[in-house]
């Protein structure tokens, strides 16, 4: 009996170092996930406007959930000794609920990260085989206060546009009715155009402009 007891207690040792050693590369994994998330959001990812529900579906929805199950299966025994340690109710649904939000948060950092990115190289590949265009949308309004930006409607839809701390402090006085952006588009796959310039403007001068000519 004894024996059988030590033989458990050394089972289960070597399980918790097995999941030590595990734990510790999965932290470096997804701090490298994270590091690639910025880099891509700040500098690969083109600035897009539009909107197209394939891309909520294809590029976000569907990538998340091949992630969790691929992620549930890959860590399937971990996940069920560790449900299975807990006998009270509200415990187990904790367990349940705190992975599931993990393995949603890690397969958009990695499954997610691989389809935006492919669909990011897509979109801007078949958008530089499109001719330039250079749309008008008038503002809908100026957000001065922490990460500002202007907004504005295209295809009836909210869309914004960060500013530097210099045009934020110009925007202050500003009156989002008296403005416009011009933007510089080519259009992409989907609904998506890649912005490749754009421009605040007042629309009173672009009326006295247009009346001169």
């Amino acid at each position: 009996m004894r024996a059988k007891q030590n033989q458990k207690k050394i089972d289960r040792r070597k399980i918790k170092n097995k999941e030590k050693k595990i734990n510790r590369k999965h932290y470096i994994l997804l701090i490298l996930a994270m590091i690639f998330f910025i880099i891509n959001h700040t500098l690969l990812e083109s600035k897009t406007i539009g909107h197209d529900v394939r891309y909520t579906i294809y590029i976000f929805f569907l990538p998340v959930l091949i992630g969790i199950l691929f992620f549930g299966i890959y860590r399937k025994d971990f996940l069920v000794r560790t449900y299975l340690s807990f006998n009270e109710t509200y415990a187990k649904i904790y367990v349940i609920c705190f992975y599931l939000l993990q393995g949603i948060i890690i397969s958009y950092l990695s499954f997610g990260q691989i389809a935006d990115v492919t669909w990011n190289y897509i979109n801007t590949r078949e958008a530089e085989k499109n001719k330039v265009e250079i749309i008008n949308c008038k503002v809908e309004g100026f957000y001065t206060r922490k990460n500002p930006d202007i907004s504005f409607k295209f295809k009836n839809r909210i869309e914004v546009f960060s500013v530097t701390q210099e045009m934020n402090r110009q925007n202050y006085n500003r009156n989002p009715k008296n403005y416009l952006l011009e933007i510089t588009v080519q259009k992409g796959i989907w609904n998506y155009y890649v912005v490749k310039h754009w421009e605040l403007k007042k629309i009173y001068f672009l009326k006295r402009i247009t009346y001169k000519k």
